[in-house]
């Protein structure tokens, strides 16, 4: 099984603020989420991408 985040969590990992998070979600910026119940999850692999992605930004 793939481990995963909650918004939160991700938030939490990353020290920015989840009304930062939508904000980049919105610019199409945000990792890739997925529905889980009512919620939202990222996946391992999705958040991986997002920081290699962020990574080679700043690089």
């Amino acid at each position: 099984m793939d481990e995963s985040f909650t918004i939160d969590e991700f938030c939490a990992n990353e020290k920015i603020s989840r009304s930062f998070f939508y904000k980049l979600d919105a610019q199409g910026k945000a990792p890739k989420t997925y529905p889980v119940g009512r919620g939202r999850r990222i996946g391992l692999d999705a958040y991986k991408a997002w920081r290699n992605a962020r990574e080679a930004i700043a690089a």
